[in-house]
């Protein structure tokens, strides 16, 4: 299997599931050392800094060898270092992340309802944060990090996932909570979307309504709805560039709001990320967005 993108001394693979699975599993990744870029005699700090945008997804992280930093871009001294595989029920912030070299990683990005299915835990504990595999107590996902470690190859590795969650995802249905009117809301209108005007209209209590998303989804429909929004105008501003950036207001009331949740979820702002004068890179999570797009377009 040919890798999706290779940069900066790695390879990167985008893996569509089965189709079966597509309703709740947004796509397979892989990440290892280019063997093609030889060894360094002073290696260089691997893909540098990349900062992870929130997409909505709930994410599966299996470490396959080596290290890395990660923490959150408003908190640079809560910095931990991950040395094993951990689950993220919903993550409403940017994170950075540094390898220390070395590093192979898998994953898995998918509904936080599936999630919740296959794990059996409200999302609401896994809220903003990371559980490693091992303290998470779910046997089938113990296993199945232990075949994914198996795998020698992107393509090995996709069939070792469909299997699982096929599987995993029969026994485990997910199951309707109530709140799928909503996010159908907040993706037809792309994050653009009043909470308390649509609980109102809809007859929902308020909070009643944000405990049962939070459990399901890992955060709140506010946080969801601002994620939304923010990835769409993202995904326009990255892809249309330094000449359009007038036109990705349009989801925000002015420059000023676009410019200060630029600015929460890249800690700069969007001319100096344009200008790449910022001191980290977005590639990998612009390949992965790259990936959602492309399959939502009417051609996918």
């Amino acid at each position: 299997m040919t890798p999706t993108m290779a940069r900066d001394r790695m390879r990167y693979w985008r893996i569509a599931p089965d189709a079966r699975l597509r309703p709740w599993i947004h796509c397979y990744w892989r990440v290892e050392p280019d063997p093609a870029a030889g060894a360094l005699t002073n290696p260089p700090p691997a893909d540098g800094h990349q900062l992870l945008i929130p997409d909505g997804h709930s994410e599966i992280v299996f470490r396959l060898a080596g290290s890395f930093a990660r923490w959150r871009i408003d908190a640079p001294a809560t910095a931990a270092l991950m040395r094993s595989s951990y689950v993220i029920g919903g993550r409403s912030h940017s994170v950075l992340t540094r390898s220390i070299g070395g590093l192979r990683l898998a994953g898995v990005k998918l509904d936080p309802r599936a999630l919740r299915a296959l794990i059996g835990t409200q999302l609401g504990e896994l809220r903003d944060a990371t559980l490693s595999i091992a303290d998470l107590g779910c046997q089938p996902l113990v296993e199945l990090e232990r075949a994914v470690a198996d795998t020698t190859s992107s393509a090995a590795y996709a069939r070792v996932l469909d299997r699982f969650f096929l599987r995993s995802l029969a026994d485990r249905p997910v199951r309707a909570t109530g709140i799928e009117p909503l996010i159908e809301r907040i993706h037809q209108s792309r994050g653009a979307t009043s909470i308390l005007r649509w609980a109102r209209e809809h007859a929902h209590d308020p909070r009643t309504l944000e405990r049962r998303f939070v459990g399901s989804m890992g955060m709140t429909p506010k946080q969801y709805a601002r994620v939304v929004r923010f990835k769409h105008t993202y995904h326009r501003l990255a892809s249309e560039g330094r000449s359009r950036v007038k036109s990705h207001l349009d989801a925000y009331y002015d420059e000023s709001h676009f410019n200060r949740e630029f600015r929460h979820f890249l800690g700069t702002s969007p001319l100096e990320w344009l200008s790449q004068s910022a001191d980290f890179r977005t590639t990998v999570a612009d390949h992965l967005l790259a990936g959602e797009f492309e399959r939502a377009s009417p051609a996918a």
